[in-house]
């Protein structure tokens, strides 16, 4: 929790918290546009990704598939809604002493939620197959760093193809590398093969 020193005025503190508020923003608006690059290259599942994505949570609180409906509209402020309703993370605008029973004083506090992005990260990693600090150094990096849309593209291209490329034809079976190295035992040198073609080219297992 984040408590106010006495030099602080309210209006210094909301401003801190505005700024704690911005960078979760700042992160949300970076992993729409990675939830909005997966879309544009379609689906190969039946299950519609916001029903995924809620089936993606850890143990602990689970953010709902119209996180991933905002996500995919661009509509940072729902999802900031919901990063603060199942966070942890308080911060203490202001404190002050009124008379409360028995004309006795007592500290009342005005706490707000921080938008913790952490369970957005590891839900998104999840589902998407990606480690949880790639999508965070994406998320640090922002929508105004020229390299943020190059490497969100490059990541899903190499796993899907460009945008717009029909998904894998019914019947295909699309695996991860480790996916594949564990069901084919693959050695070491087999596998770091695998992954240099896969990063190259692309590569779809079909039945």
């Amino acid at each position: 929790m984040s408590s106010p020193t006495q030099d602080q005025s309210r209006a210094a503190r909301l401003r801190e918290f505005e700024a704690l508020t911005e960078d979760a923003a700042r992160v949300v608006a970076v992993l729409g546009a990675v939830v909005r690059a997966r879309e544009e290259r379609g689906w190969a599942e039946s299950e519609p990704p916001e029903i995924r994505f809620a089936g993606s949570a850890a143990d602990g609180a689970a953010l709902p598939a119209a996180v991933w409906i905002a996500l995919r509209r661009d509509d940072t402020a729902t999802v900031l809604e919901a990063l603060a309703a199942v966070s942890e993370q308080t911060f203490v605008v202001a404190r002050r002493e009124e008379l409360g029973e028995g004309y006795r004083l007592q500290a009342v506090e005005e706490i707000r939620q921080v938008p913790d992005v952490a369970p957005l990260l590891a839900q998104l990693a999840r589902m998407l197959e990606i480690p949880t600090d790639v999508l965070a150094v994406l998320g640090q990096w922002g929508l105004d760093d020229p390299r943020t849309v190059g490497e969100v593209n490059a990541l899903f291209d190499s796993r899907f193809g460009a945008a717009g490329s029909p998904p894998p034809a019914g019947g295909a079976l699309v695996m991860s590398v480790q996916e594949a190295t564990d069901v084919l035992q693959l050695t070491p040198a087999q596998s770091t093969v695998l992954a240099t073609l896969v990063r190259k080219v692309g590569v779809t297992i079909t039945a």
